[in-house]
């Protein structure tokens, strides 16, 4: 299972009582530097790890997600390291007014102070956190993350009593406005905010189409699509035509009934959980557009590559063959039980041959270095199919 855009850092678990406890350490910091797309470096603020005993001093674009299971009781340690006021505000998770992390109705956490925030994870679903001081200006200048909470039985499934799934990738929309990140101590009236900058889990345009960020899996097989919109745009996200669509959760709450679609809108703050499924190859994009709420004009369009391969490799009837595994991550292992050798060729879906030579007999490995994607490979006898992630 893989997630796009998650930070490793220690979480403890535990249990008291009967119940799990599941903790964080988040830090608070003034001082990122972001690379645009352009190579430009511009300030942002934002989450890091601050887990002891060496929490270090990195904060992140988004912040590290925060993962739980439903049932559990959550306590997020949080130390400003800033020279600011902040705090955590979980967005659409119910916690009680103290751990709210609204500063007016709470407490806001001042500079080189700490606070545990405590609440339990009462359903499974997407739901965000971000900095709730002077909201429109904390958020845009980049302090916001994602929370995770699976259902009962843990990851695999996005609900309870909802099919299962093979992979998971968060999708989260967010955005800057250059001139705050480039001067954002005199940002100017609130009001004037105006978004000129799109990205989705921090990276935007060409940023998305390095091969990293692709959404990869196999026919037949459901896919988890977390969408979050933390940007003051109403998000479109389109999807291929041929892809099955199945809306299982709405702000972390169940949909009664799986609903389908081709594009998801999002509002500012909104979560949809969704399952995808393709019953062929797919090489292809989801495309995520930023409209502008007021006149619903289009700012901006990103596009996520996403790539379906075979459920498995078929020998076509020729048994002396056999690839494994599929999907693959740098060598493609085949037993060749004939006692020649076999001539092959490796074509990308454009029909471009990338890659050719003999198949020796016995049990040996090829070394593909190619870009995640579907490929074939072709023999006299066969012709195969197989996923690079």
């Amino acid at each position: 299972m893989k997630i796009l855009f998650s930070i490793l850092f220690l979480l403890l678990g535990y249990h008291i009582n009967g119940q799990t406890i599941i903790e964080y350490w988040l830090q608070a910091r003034m001082n990122g530097v972001y690379e645009l797309e352009n190579g430009t470096e511009v300030e942002f603020w934002g989450y890091g790890d601050n887990t002891p005993p060496l929490p270090g001093n990195k904060i992140f674009l988004p912040g590290p997600i925060l993962r739980f299971t439903e049932g559990d009781s959550a306590i997020v340690h949080f130390k400003n390291n800033s020279p600011e006021m902040h705090t955590i505000h979980f967005h659409g998770l119910d916690v009680n007014q103290a751990n709210d992390g609204v500063g007016h109705t709470s407490q806001d956490i001042l500079p080189n102070q700490s606070f545990d925030y405590k609440f339990k994870c009462t359903h499974a679903g997407t739901f965000l956190y971000h900095c709730h001081v002077l909201t429109t200006l904390h958020l845009a200048m980049g302090m916001y993350g994602m929370v995770i909470v699976d259902p009962p039985t843990g990851s695999g499934s996005l609900n309870a009593n909802t099919p299962a799934y093979t992979e998971e990738y968060p999708l989260l929309a967010s955005e800057f406005n250059l001139n705050w990140n480039q001067n954002p101590l005199s940002p100017g009236s609130f009001h004037l905010y105006e978004a000129n900058y799109f990205m989705i889990n921090g990276k935007s345009g060409s940023q998305l189409l390095t091969g990293e960020h692709d959404i990869l899996g196999l026919t037949n097989q459901n896919i988890a699509l977390r969408l979050a919109n933390v940007s003051y745009s109403r998000v479109r996200y389109s999807f291929p035509a041929s892809l099955e669509i199945d809306m299982i959760n709405a702000d972390g709450r169940r949909i009664p009934i799986a609903l389908s679609a081709e594009y998801v809108d999002l509002y500012p703050g909104e979560r949809f959980d969704i399952l995808i499924k393709s019953q062929s190859l797919l090489d292809s994009f989801v495309n995520v557009s930023y409209f502008d709420l007021r006149n619903d004009n289009l700012l901006c369009s990103n596009s996520v590559a996403i790539k379906i391969g075979g459920a498995e490799i078929q020998p076509h009837n020729f048994n002396l063959l056999h690839f494994w595994p599929n999907p693959i991550d740098g060598k493609l292992n085949y037993s060749n039980s004939t006692s020649e050798e076999i001539t092959y060729k490796i074509i990308s879906l454009d029909g471009t041959i990338l890659q050719a030579g003999n198949l020796q007999p016995g049990k040996q490995s090829l070394t593909l270095e190619f870009a995640t994607g579907i490929y074939f490979l072709k023999t006299p006898q066969a012709t195969f199919t197989f996923t690079i992630r």
